[in-house]
C-alpha cells in the first residue's frame, strides 16, 4: 500500500487532484491509511490546505496523477505516481506493505524472496512457501569478498564454483582444488550409478564416466568440445589388465597437454595399476 507524495511541489492554492489507474483513465481506489479505510470520495479531490500540504491517500500499485487549480482546470499530469514498489526491490520485508507478484523482499537472515501473488501482505517470506519464494543469485567473484563453505561464483570464463572452505582472494579459475571446485557434484557428474564402463578391443571412451581398459585394444579419445570446460574424462588399467598395452588416442585435431607439453596418444605400459584424469577445456584440449 503506497501513500501518496507529490513530484510536484508547487501545486496551486484550494486546487484539486484526481487520481487513476496508471496508464489509463479508470479512477484508482484510495484510501484515508494504509490500512485501506474507506472515506475519500470516488473520484478523489483532494484540497490543497493552508500549510501547502495535502491530506493522506493510500492506494495499491501505481496511479496516473492529475493537477487541477482552483477552477478545475488541469495544468499537470504525473504518470506514474508512488506504487508499492516505492521502497524498492531487495528491501527488507515488512509486515505493513502490500506486495505485488514478483516483488522482491529481502529478509532479516539475508535471503531473498519473490511474492507469488498480488495484494501479498503479513506473510512472513521464511514461514510461507505459499506466498513467497526463495530466489538466489549467482555472483560474478570477487577477490574483496569473503566466501561461506557452499557459496557458489561464476568467473569471467562463465564457469561455476562452489567454494569448499571459508575463502577470499583466491581465484576460483586457478585454484589447485583447495578452495574451490567445480559447482557440479564431480561424483555424479562422472558416473550416476558409481560403476565403471570396461573397454575392450577398440572404439571410442565415454567422457564423464570411468573408463577400465580391459585389453591391448586401440581406443579413442571422444572430443574435447563433446563436454564443457572442466568436466573431465577418468581411465584406469587396473592390475590383472597390466600385461596388455594399449593405446588411447585424440580424435580430431584435439591435444592432449601435460607438464611436458603435448602429445596425440597416451600409451598404457605399466608394471602396476594406474588411473589417469583427463580435463577438456570445452574445445580442443584434454588436459592430464
Amino acid at each position: 500500500m503506497a501513500r501518496f507524495v507529490s513530484p510536484i511541489t508547487d501545486m496551486k492554492p484550494n486546487g484539486s487532484l484526481r487520481f487513476f489507474k496508471s496508464g489509463t483513465n479508470s479512477t484508482l481506489v484510495t484510501y484515508k491509511d494504509e490500512l485501506e479505510t474507506p472515506g475519500l470520495e470516488n473520484p478523489v479531490i483532494v484540497p490543497v490546505l493552508a500549510n501547502g500540504n495535502i491530506q493522506n491517500v493510500f492506494f495499491s500499485g501505481s496511479a496516473k496523477v492529475i493537477y487541477l487549480d482552483e477552477f478545475g482546470v488541469q495544468y499537470a499530469e504525473r504518470d506514474p505516481v508512488g506504487g508499492d514498489r516505492e521502497l524498492g526491490d531487495f528491501s527488507l520485508w515488512d509486515a505493513a506493505v502490500t506486495y505485488d507478484i514478483n516483488d522482491i523482499v529481502e529478509t532479516s537472515d539475508g535471503k531473498f524472496y519473490q511474492s507469488l501473488s498480488n495484494g501479498n501482505v503479513g506473510n512472513d517470506p521464511t514461514l510461507t512457501p505459499t506466498s513467497w519464494k526463495e530466489i538466489r543469485f549467482i555472483e560474478m567473484w570477487n577477490e574483496n569478498v569473503i566466501y561461506a563453505v557452499g557459496k557458489v561464483v561464476q568467473t569471467a570464463d562463465g564457469n561455476l564454483w562452489k567454494a569448499v572452505v571459508s575463502t577470499v582472494g583466491n581465484d576460483p579459475s586457478t585454484d589447485s582444488g583447495s578452495n574451490w571446485l567445480p559447482a557440479v557434484d564431480l561424483p555424479n557428474v562422472l558416473n550416476d550409478t558409481n560403476t565403471v564402463i570396461p573397454q575392450t578391443v577398440s572404439g571410442t571412451l565415454t567422457a564423464l564416466r570411468v573408463n577400465e581398459l580391459q585389453d591391448g585394444g586401440a581406443f579413442n579419445m571422444p572430443l574435447a568440445s563433446s563436454v564443457s570446460a572442466n568436466q573431465v574424462i577418468i581411465i584406469t588399467q587396473p592390475d590383472e589388465f597390466v600385461s596388455f598395452v594399449p593405446v588411447v588416442t585424440i580424435s580430431g585435431v584435439d591435444t592432449i597437454t601435460d607438464s611436458t607439453g603435448t602429445d596425440s596418444s597416451i600409451t598404457f605400459n605399466n608394471t602396476q595399476s594406474v588411473e589417469i584424469t583427463l580435463t577438456s577445456d570445452g574445445v580442443s584440449n584434454w588436459g592430464l
